[in-house]
């Protein structure tokens, strides 16, 4: 009888999050790099339509929950873009690129606390993976999107997220 081998599971490493390696999946949701439009010095800055939704708005609320670092389901929104911001930890969000998905178009980044991304419509994610904690975090986008506006898909192997 031959011995069946097993394959071990590809990984990817976790990226950091800049503006140019998420580029091609979206925008990072941060001040840095931008000026002030207005406020009072003494007690905010005001940086407004850091991203803008551009039809009737549902802000969620996603608590997530810590489980094992891989990922092989994957979902896309057609016409929607997809604002994560996570409240109170950091957390890893995989993505892949527009179009077919396939396992070398999967990238992965750790979203700090106090940056958000904005994923385009029609590039593939799933539920981000918090650090060790269960993580409350905010999902906006056009009402009706998670009943109207989504399609699944799996990759046929899993990968392991490396951080």
């Amino acid at each position: 009888m031959q011995e069946r081998k097993e394959h071990p599971m590809k990984t990817i490493k976790v990226q950091t999050l800049t503006q140019e390696a998420f580029a091609p999946f979206g925008k990072v949701l941060t001040i840095d790099g931008l000026e002030p439009a207005g406020g009072n010095p003494a007690s905010h800055y005001w940086y407004p339509q850091v991203t803008v939704v551009d039809a009737p708005t549902s802000i969620n609320l996603m608590p997530i929950v810590p489980r094992p670092f891989t990922i092989q389901n994957f979902e896309a929104h057609d016409h929607t873009a997809e604002n994560l911001i996570p409240m109170d930890g950091p957390v890893i969000v995989a993505v892949a690129k527009k179009g077919e998905l396939k396992a070398e178009n999967v990238a992965a980044f750790l979203v700090p606390l106090g940056v958000g991304i904005s994923i385009d419509a029609q590039v593939w994610h799933f539920v981000p993976f918090p650090l060790g904690k269960k993580t409350m975090c905010s999902v906006i986008f056009a009402s009706g999107t998670s009943s109207n506006d989504i399609y699944f898909k799996d990759l046929p192997d899993a990968l392991g997220l490396e951080l």
